[in-house]
This record gives C-alpha cells, structure tokens and sequence, in this order.
C-alpha cells in the first residue's frame, strides 16, 4: 500500500512540476525582453503612441551603447534590441547568434573624427601617425578604416584606442589621444567643448540602425517580434515625419540639452529601410573590410545573418 501511496505522490509531484514548467513557459512566451538605449526605441514608439494596447509584455532593459546590448542578445538575457550595423558585423564575426530582421537609414552627416582645437592634424588625410580613440567594431571604426583606405594607407598606419564613447570624449579630452572617432550627439557635444571635426573624405560606410532579433526567439516568440518589429517601424516613420516633438522626447529621456539634439536632427535624417539586397550587400562590404584589417578573423558570408520575412 505505502508503494502505491509512493507512486501516486511521485506521479502528483510530477504532475505539479509539468504544470508549473508550462506556465512558466507560457508566461515567458508572452513577454517581449528588449534592449533599448537613450533616445532609443522606447522614445519613437512613446511618440508614435505603439505602446498602447500591447497584446505582451514588454520588458525593457537599458544599454550605453551597441555592444553590450549585442552581447546580452547572444547571452538569451533579451530577445531584440537596436543597434549600429558595423558593430552587428564585427558581433557576427564571433559566432553571435543574432540576426538583423528591421533597419532605419540615416542620410547626411555619419561618423566623424575630432581632434582638440589646437591639434596640427588639419584633415582626415593627416591621420597617419596619430592615436584614435574609438569604441571597438562601431560605426566609427569602420569609419576610420575605410579612411584609410580612401587615403591608400595601411591600417596600421593609426594606432587605435579602443574606448567607450564615455572613455573616449575624456580621453580626447585629456590628451590621451589625438583624435576620437564618434557619431552624433557625442560629437555635437564635443565640438561645444572646442573640438574640431576633420574634414576629408566622408560617406565612406553605410550608417543603419538594425533591429535584431535572438534566433530563439525568431523561432519561439516570433508573433511578438512580427508585432513590435511592425511597432517599432511606425515609430521611425513618426520620428521622421515629427521631428520637433521627436527632438523634445529625446531631451525628456536623454537629459541632453536642446540645442545639441537640434543640431544632431538638423546634421542628419534618419528613416525606415527595407532589409534588403541592397542593404545587405553595404554589409557585405564592412564584413570584407573588417576581415581585411584583421577586426576579425575570417572572410564572412553576411546574408545568413539577414532575415528579411519580417518586412
């Protein structure tokens, strides 16, 4: 009798234990883990007024810059998130399991390097021979690279000072380094303080904000990632069509001053993009650069990483 009582308590447990693995399941099939950074995603869709009524749960977690959010993306901690492309491409040349399902492109100023208003380097062909601080496979690494390029120099003709954008404004700053490679506002920002962007050969890489997605969660939430990734694309054509309420969003959430924002909006456009052939070939073209400098470590094949069903 004390076997049988035994067996229907284990069998009860289990019971219990299947039930609780599925609501839990199902619970965490019904909320969204997304990474955001300042004046990032959240700004557009508070705007474009997409988070009314959201049949999931998002949960929202916040990030400095691209990196770290790539990171957490490949780590499972979140499920999407926004980010520049050229750091997406240096994330997939380690193996990240990421994917790029939605884009915004940018059209006008992109990445620029400063230098300190006394600098002798009067131009971006006079680069060579200096220190750059610039956050590692970003935008503005590809940027400094494809200068390079665009001068027939070597690569190694800077030496390079892989540093946060936090870092590298203090280290420009300091002295620490010669110029700093960066994108708006952090450059607006710098040139209030007496920096100097150089000119020369600009427009040399592709400037897209990607929306990732996990592939996990491509495979198991992706009626939640079709939905926000829908969302997301009507807050990016609100912030293009409204740029002064976008502009007053981003100064609520960001702290930053007005007048930097104003300048940043004017420098630039940013608008919804299809991910596709034509897009993913400019990727292709940061893949081989990033291979060719030794960024990373073998030739890529970037259209694996693009899965354009979500347009």
């Amino acid at each position: 009798m004390s076997l049988i009582l035994s067996r229907r308590s284990a069998l009860g447990l289990m019971a219990g234990s299947l039930v609780a693995a599925c609501s839990g399941a199902a619970q965490a099939a019904s909320k969204l883990f997304v990474g955001d950074q300042r004046g990032g995603s959240r700004v557009v869709l508070q705007g474009a007024k997409r988070l009314d009524n959201v049949p999931y749960e998002i949960i929202w977690s916040q990030f400095p810059n691209a990196a770290p959010l790539l990171e957490a993306l490949n780590a499972g901690a979140i499920d999407s998130g926004i980010g520049g492309d050229s750091a997406f491409i240096f994330a997939a040349g380690t193996d990240a399991k990421i994917k790029a399902i939605g884009a915004q492109a940018a059209r006008g100023m992109g990445p620029v390097v400063l230098v300190r208003r006394d600098s002798p380097i009067r131009s971006l062909a006079d680069l060579a021979g200096h220190k750059v601080a610039t956050p590692r496979g970003s935008v503005s690494h590809n940027h400094v690279l494809a200068v390079l390029e665009a001068y027939h120099q070597p690569y190694d003709a800077v030496t390079f000072a892989f540093l946060s954008p936090s870092d590298g404004r203090a280290a420009l700053q300091s002295g620490a380094v010669d110029a700093w490679a960066i994108w708006d506002p952090n450059a607006a920002m710098a040139e209030q303080e007496g920096a100097r962007i150089l000119p020369g050969k600009q427009d040399l890489v592709s400037g897209y904000a990607l929306m990732f997605g996990r592939e996990g969660a491509i495979a198991d939430k992706r009626p939640l990632l079709q939905d926000y990734h829908d969302r997301l694309y009507a807050g990016w054509a609100w912030a293009a069509q409204n740029r002064d309420a976008y502009v007053d969003l981003m100064h609520k959430d960001t702290g930053l001053a007005l007048d930097i924002l104003r300048i940043t909006q004017a420098r630039a456009d940013r608008f919804p993009a299809r991910v596709d052939a034509a897009l993913i070939a400019q990727q292709q073209e940061t893949a081989d650069r990033y291979f060719r400098a030794g960024v990373i470590d073998r030739k890529l094949d970037v259209r694996p990483l693009f899965d354009t069903s979500f347009s």
